[in-house]
């Protein structure tokens, strides 16, 4: 990355939001299911309120996506859902515990792997715990993730109208902030955790796996709030992204967009890696709890996480040229089925950190996926096409991963719970490539066909492989890709606009 592109205005102040946007959400985000079993909700309940929120931002996150760009005022959008989002998570940690004698029943099913619920577990059900749980992530998970859309949509556009820079450079700071404060946030836990006897231990702080240790989140949500505060003012400081004016014709647009059968198939693949992505995180915690690991354990296996992401970002631009954008979204359930079958195998908690180091490669997904919406959409739809893709992610791959994994890791236990997605995983990536080589590749936008006269290679809409020996040599009349002009050594040395032509 050049000195000019790290000293851009626009993407300083991007790349300080994706920081402190993902630092402040990796303070409470991941510890969630484990903050509502502690709580005394059962792993059932937990995949039934994460999966109501992930629901709901099936409709809200597109939703969001296109006031702001119907209204063309994206900034002032984001603002206001982070801001309202922000204030429902924070008001989680003042939420009661169910009561005591249902909490115990529950811990007691859940350590025997029982088949049928007890009676009395279907109290919790009803429990003010859950559904003050239940209605807050519904309301606001889907808000909370728009932003990041729109953010991320902010980053495109910003690059394309600067010319310069490439958005896996930019969102690598999230995932910097997120993995050291996700390791910072459980450190910070367990130091004000109190340590007392199991006879001492009050029902409604004391979680069921580790009798006596009362794990105080109080100071992980402070830190969130903090976070989250400085983000909204980060985003007041940006300049208003908008390149068009309200947009008109905005249904048909975006009619002519969903009936992408390409996009419709890259959409497919998104749906199968967030429901296990999502299924993984939710339960993954729970098997750890359930190992004895501790608040620092998990803090360590998320700094893993997403540390391992970090080089991958930076480098996920060449992947995507070397690769193509379908066939890097299509490797990711590789990275994801090696996981969840190594998952199925660990005795000891801190074998998870080794695991997760090869995470990394969801950052390659994540751009390729991203950068395949923007490719996909017009300017009108950029906030769109990104809602679109973090709702099919987050919204309906989570919440199918959640409801389906939900029973089955409570029925059948970690190791069949893990080794079925192994399983799912495989046959995801065989199904994609044959979706894709039947009827998706000829219409894939990110790749050029003989048919226009180009060879048929992946290429950027930022940084596209166009030589300077090759645009001398076309013919009179042609039509002329835009992007960055390179020279065989890849100096960027223009920026070649689409022109038609003028007839004589």
């Amino acid at each position: 990355m050049s000195i000019c592109d790290c000293v851009d205005g626009d993407l300083l102040v991007i790349k300080a939001i994706f920081f402190l946007y993902f630092a402040g959400n990796a303070c409470i985000h991941p510890y969630i299911s484990v903050y509502m079993k502690q709580l005394g909700l059962l792993p059932s309940q937990i995949g039934v309120i994460k999966s109501g929120g992930d629901l709901m931002s099936v409709i809200l996150k597109p939703v969001i996506g296109s006031i702001a760009d119907k209204t063309g005022r994206p900034k002032m959008v984001a603002v206001l859902t982070v801001t309202l989002a922000s204030a429902l998570h924070f008001s989680m940690l003042f939420f009661p515990a169910v009561p005591v004698s249902t909490a115990a029943s529950q811990a007691t099913v859940q350590q025997r792997h029982l088949a049928e619920p007890v009676k009395s577990d279907t109290q919790s059900w009803f429990s003010l715990t859950f559904w003050l749980f239940f209605w807050i992530i519904f309301i606001s998970h889907g808000a909370q993730w728009s932003s990041v859309s729109q953010v991320e949509a902010a980053t495109y556009q910003i690059i394309k109208k600067n010319q310069r820079g490439e958005f896996g450079r930019q969102r690598v700071f999230g995932s910097v902030g997120y993995a050291i404060f996700a390791l910072l946030s459980g450190v910070a836990m367990d130091t004000f955790t109190e340590q007392t006897s199991p006879a001492e231990s009050p029902g409604n702080k004391t979680s069921p796996d580790i009798p006596g240790n009362k794990s105080d989140y109080s100071v992980a949500f402070y830190m969130f709030l903090s976070f989250m505060v400085l983000s909204v003012t980060c985003l007041l400081f940006l300049k208003d992204w908008s390149t068009t004016r309200p947009a008109t014709g905005y249904m048909k647009a975006m009619g002519k967009l969903l009936s992408q059968l390409h996009l419709i198939i890259v959409l497919f693949v998104v749906l199968l890696v967030g429901a296990c992505d999502g299924a993984g995180e939710t339960y993954l915690f729970l098997h750890l709890k359930n190992l004895g690991a501790s608040q620092t354990v998990l803090g360590s296996y998320l700094f893993v996480k997403n540390v391992s992401e970090v080089p991958f970002y930076v480098i996920s631009g060449w992947i995507i040229r070397k690769l193509g954008h379908a066939t890097a979204i299509g490797f990711s359930f590789i990275p994801l089925g090696v996981r969840f079958l190594l998952y199925s195998f660990v005795s000891d908690p801190w074998w998870i950190v080794g695991v997760d180091t090869i995470n990394g490669y969801h950052a390659v997904t994540w751009a390729a996926a991203t950068s395949y919406a923007s490719i996909s959409a017009g300017d009108d739809l950029q906030a769109f096409a990104q809602g679109l893709v973090a709702t099919t992610f987050y919204g309906l791959g989570h919440s199918l991963g959640n409801l389906v994994g939900g029973p089955v890791f409570q029925r059948y236990g970690a190791v069949v719970f893990f080794r079925s997605f192994t399983v799912s995983c495989l046959v995801g990536f065989l199904l994609y490539f044959l979706l894709y080589r039947c009827f998706a590749k000829k219409d894939d936008p990110t790749v050029r066909h003989p048919d226009i006269g180009e060879d048929n290679e992946t290429k950027s809409p930022l940084v596209p492989a166009v030589d300077v020996a090759e645009s001398e040599s076309l013919r009179p009349g042609a039509f002329l890709r835009g992007g960055s002009v390179t020279n065989r050594a890849g100096e960027d040395i223009g920026f070649l606009r689409l022109i038609k032509p003028q007839q004589d």
